[in-house]
Parts: structure tokens; sequence; C-alpha cells
């Protein structure tokens, strides 16, 4: 099966258009975390609270500047022919699929020394509730493990497209 030029330009705008709005999402949510965090920073007292809620708004920021620089879309360039588009939508797919595949060295790594500290002082210091702390601490491990599960199977979804494209550049 031979899929034609006007296909192949059609998925990669609708490629495209799913990268710049997850990007958008992502920007937003991390955009909440800092101000949360800026806000925790604010109110708190203690040097251990304020550290973390510092260490979680500089991986938030970190987060948000390593997808502007590797996730952002690029457009399928118009002049090109047939198996360049190809090559091309092919290098933007393993482009977003190395990215979302390492999402725990540049997205959930960076956060994990302020969620880290910021759980450990809560539960051994609890301000009410110890048993809300160590419940808070579990569902944010599981919501993290959750998101990275999430992005290792978007890779592997990437993965197989490129697989597929590199089978139609093999029938030319």
């Amino acid at each position: 099966m031979r899929i034609s030029i006007e296909e192949l330009r059609v998925k990669a705008a609708k490629f495209n258009r799913l990268i710049r709005w997850r990007n958008v999402r992502e920007y937003v949510a991390a955009l909440i975390v800092i101000v949360w965090a800026g806000a925790g920073l604010w109110k708190v007292h203690d040097p251990v609270e304020r550290i973390a809620f510092a260490l979680l708004m500089a991986g938030a920021a970190y987060y948000m500047w390593h997808l502007k620089k590797w996730g952002s879309a690029m457009s399928l360039p118009t002049d090109m022919g047939r198996t360049d588009c190809v090559r091309f939508y092919q290098s933007e797919l393993a482009r977003q699929r190395d990215l979302v595949g390492g999402i725990g060295k540049w997205a959930i790594g960076p956060m994990i020394p302020g969620l880290a500290l910021l759980n450990t002082y809560l539960i051994l210091f609890p301000p009410t509730n110890r048993r809300f702390s160590v419940v808070s601490a579990v569902f944010q491990a599981a919501l993290i493990s959750t998101i990275g599960w999430l992005n290792l199977r978007a890779a592997r979804r990437l993965d197989r497209r490129i697989k597929e494209l590199d089978r139609e550049l093999g029938s030319v």
C-alpha cells in the first residue's frame, strides 16, 4: 500500500497540531505547579518547606524549557518530494518518540527532589494529619507512575508508526 504525498501531508499536519496542543496543555500544567509552589513558598516559613517549593518551581521551569527546546512541533516543508516527506515525517515521529520515551529524565526526574523533600517533611512533621500526608504522597507516586507508563506507551505507538513508514519506503 503506497501512501500519497497528500495523505502524508494531512497526517503530518494532524500530528503537528496534536503536538502543539499537547505542549500547550503541558505548559499550562507546569505553570499551575509554578504558581502553586510559588504560593507555598510565599506562605510557609520553614526552610525545608521553602526549599522543597523552590525545587518544585525549578523542576517545572526546567520541564517547560526542555519541552520548548526539544518537543516543539516542526511543520513539513512544502517543497519536498514523497520520499523526503516520509523521511521528514519519520524524523519528527522519532524526535517525539525519544522525547516522550525519556520523560523520566527531563520531566519526572526534575520534580522528584522537591516532591520527595516536601512529602518526607510533611510525613515526619505533619501540620495536622499524618494519614493525609501519606495518602497524598502515595497518590502522587501513583500519578507519576501512570504518567510515565502512558508516555512509554505513546513512545511505543510512535515507534510502530515509524516502522510502518519504513515499510512504506521499502515499497517505493
